[in-house]
């Protein structure tokens, strides 16, 4: 089974030859947006958020170190060294150091038995504390506590957020005199707020709307930064504890696959016991979504280009086709025998007006021949015809001849067993009878021997030509021998054929021939 095969215009090529040829151009563009330059913005982006990461925990240390070195300067002083508790200057010393940096939420001076003898705005004055982690450890040495929720202090600080806590982060350091003796232990307490302020020199304004989240770690595996934090624990952060190396394309416990880079915060203190880390996260489709909005676009000006390449490719092909047309044209005048059709187009490019003009040469000349050829084919037929009527004759003359006596002119043998067996044949159909009889000269080959073979010629041609007179013209004679001879008489009635057959005898006799008598 031989499928149908279908035809493609000029026209329809080339237009479609255009919108290939962009689609070539955009495809590849596309292709390469989605893959070479996504794979390369996420690993930008990667690399920005382990930047960012890496900026978050130096400021971060930075400012713990910054606040660590005010308290541990300030015991450094004379008036921490040498002075009274009692003395007035210490109160100062405290309020100015409170008022230096506006995340202070308390500053206090311990005695070596843990009771606050100076403090700012007299909170906690007289209260023992030498329960308290910031009191047991600077003690010893230079001390920054985790981060915790006020104890002592929540009646007497206002709270920042009614659903929340007031939580704090400890400095403190030992308080020695100039012997080297312990004091007391000098302890401050700043709002975690201040990590929020903190971070915010390094992340960007539009983080929220970047989808852009920034979360710091304790050893412990729990969120202590955002605010809300507290609540989230190691379970939602990426599998296993939090590292210090990049996590890239890490799912969450929350379902959904973020870039995430972390990095260590430096411990403020040469012992350790913070432990903490910064990660930042973004969603991957948000980093994505620009990719895909030059996707969008890129498939938008492709298809665009497409349409608009169809549309010139379209027009092109009709300026080259209309020629080609017209050619096409005047080729199917010429085949219906229309010798005055022309080949000469209107406009067209060069190549096409030089195929006009060898098609009006070659069809002129295929004319010129076609015209020779006819003139030929007829002279040519009038010669078969001629040999044709030629070869009819002789065919007949043949015939005529195979059938035909040639002394008597009366049918031979060969005609008369064709007309016996055509009457047997007529006489099986219709039943018709007829009457054969079977004639012969006596005395014949006397006749030859005694006159010669000439005379004897002489006799056969008479007996046919009395023959061929005593019968009707339906009836049938022929020579079937020497001096044999067979008839054929279309009657059913043997009577009037035996009256016949007396006839024929009878004038025959009757008929002498010289000089046989």
């Amino acid at each position: 089974m031989r499928l149908p095969r279908f035809s493609i215009s000029l026209r329809a090529r080339l237009a479609l030859l255009f919108g290939l040829i962009s689609l070539a151009i955009g495809l590849p563009t596309y292709l390469y947006i989605s893959g070479v330059h996504r794979s390369q913005l996420i690993s930008d982006r990667q690399a920005s958020l382990d930047a960012l990461a890496s900026a978050a925990a130096t400021v971060l240390a930075e400012n713990l170190v910054e606040r660590r070195r005010e308290v541990e300067l300030l015991t450094q002083t004379p008036l921490f060294r040498q002075a009274p508790f009692s003395s007035s200057e210490f109160r100062r010393s405290l309020e100015r150091l409170r008022l230096s940096y506006p995340h202070y939420s308390w500053i206090g001076l311990t005695d070596v038995e843990g009771e606050v003898k100076v403090a700012t705005s007299n909170h906690l004055v007289g209260v023992a504390v030498q329960s308290r982690p910031w009191f047991v450890h600077g003690k010893e040495r230079v001390f920054v506590g985790d981060v915790h929720e006020a104890v002592l202090l929540a009646k007497l600080l206002p709270p920042e957020n009614r659903d929340q806590p007031v939580r704090f982060i400890d400095f403190a350091s030992p308080v020695l005199d100039d012997e080297g003796n312990l004091r007391g232990v000098l302890g401050a307490h700043a709002y975690w707020r201040w990590a929020g302020s903190v971070l915010s020199v390094v992340i960007p304004p539009d983080a929220a709307k970047s989808a852009l989240e920034v979360f710091i770690v304790n050893q412990d595996g729990r969120v202590i930064y955002p605010e809300g934090g507290v609540a989230r624990s190691v379970s939602s952060m990426p599998a296993g504890r939090a590292r210090a190396t990049p996590v890239v394309r890490h799912e969450w416990n929350d379902g959904v696959e973020y870039l995430t880079a972390a990095a260590p915060v430096a411990e403020p203190v040469s012992h350790g016991g913070l432990g903490w880390k910064v990660y930042i996260r973004q969603p991957r489709e948000v980093v994505l979504a620009d990719v895909k909005r030059l996707q969008h676009t890129i498939l938008s000006a492709t298809s665009i280009a497409a349409v608009l390449l169809l549309l010139l490719g379209w027009i092109g092909a009709e300026s080259i086709s209309r020629p080609v047309r017209q050619l096409i044209v005047f080729a199917r005048r010429i085949e219906r025998g229309d010798e005055n059709a022309s080949f000469a187009t209107k406009g067209g490019i060069t190549e096409l007006r030089q195929l006009a003009r060898a098609l009006s040469s070659m069809a002129a000349t295929l004319l010129a021949r076609r015209k020779a050829l006819e003139a030929s084919n007829r002279d040519l037929e009038l010669k078969v015809a001629e040999r044709t009527e030629k070869l009819q004759q002789l065919n007949q003359t043949l015939e005529r001849l195979a059938h035909t006596d040639a002394l008597t002119g009366l049918p031979n043998r060969l005609q008369a067993n064709e007309r016996l067996r055509q009457e047997f044949q007529r006489f099986k159909r219709t039943g018709a009878a007829y009457v054969l009889l079977m004639l012969d000269i006596d005395f014949f080959k006397r006749i030859n021997d005694s006159h010669g073979h000439a005379v004897g010629d002489q006799v056969l041609k008479h007996v046919a030509t009395l023959l061929h007179q005593s019968l009707r013209q339906t009836d049938f004679v022929a020579r079937v021998g020497g001096e044999e001879f067979l008839i054929i008489l279309l009657s059913p009635d043997m009577e009037a054929a035996l009256h016949v057959a007396e006839k024929i005898r009878f004038k025959v006799n009757a008929s002498p021939v010289a000089p046989v008598g």
